[in-house]
């Protein structure tokens, strides 16, 4: 087949990756953090409002529930962009850029300090960002790949592609 990719591995990118995992192998774990954290919420307001409703101060253990809902919510909103900015911290020196071409028996990934071959076995899921492929290698490791910067075929054509080598549908996720 030929087709290649570059690309740059910044926020954007594990951003994806990130949103690719848990629409993907991580959906049912995702589904129930979420249904926990709507629990505290709906826990937290209640203690407050029970707290004021009697006509008793807020206090400090009111503050400090307030908080931790805050903190709650801000990383329901934003754990994509968390687990990215995780993910940017754990990248290797040298990696921040990838070459990869997918040939018919595998593909191969060259970064600034090493190249490596990948079956199509290897790949548990696959997503389709606006902007990228996403594959999932397991529950904790995934790559992507840039569709504008894709040579030796079309978007279109990569897809068939690799939901035919891989016998997994490709996700479109938003």
């Amino acid at each position: 087949m030929g087709i290649q990719f570059e690309t740059d591995y910044n926020m954007e990118t594990l951003t994806a990756m990130a949103k690719g995992l848990r629409k993907t192998v991580r959906k049912k774990r995702s589904h129930r953090v979420h249904i926990f954290a709507a629990v505290v919420l709906i826990l937290g307001l209640l203690t407050i409002l029970a707290t004021t409703a009697g006509g008793e101060p807020l206090g400090a253990s009111g503050v400090v529930t307030m908080l931790a809902m805050l903190v709650v919510i801000l990383v329901s909103l934003f754990e994509d962009k968390l687990n990215a900015w995780f993910a940017r911290k754990r990248l290797l020196p040298g990696t921040e850029h990838a070459v990869a071409t997918f040939e018919e028996d595998g593909y191969v990934s060259a970064t600034g300090v090493t190249e490596s071959r990948f079956s199509y076995a290897q790949i548990v899921a696959v997503a389709e960002t606006e902007r990228y492929f996403v594959f999932a290698l397991s529950s904790c490791h995934t790559q992507a790949y840039d569709k504008r910067n894709i040579r030796g075929g079309s978007v279109e054509d990569f897809r068939a592609f690799i939901a035919k080598k891989t016998g997994k549908p490709v996700e479109d996720i938003k």
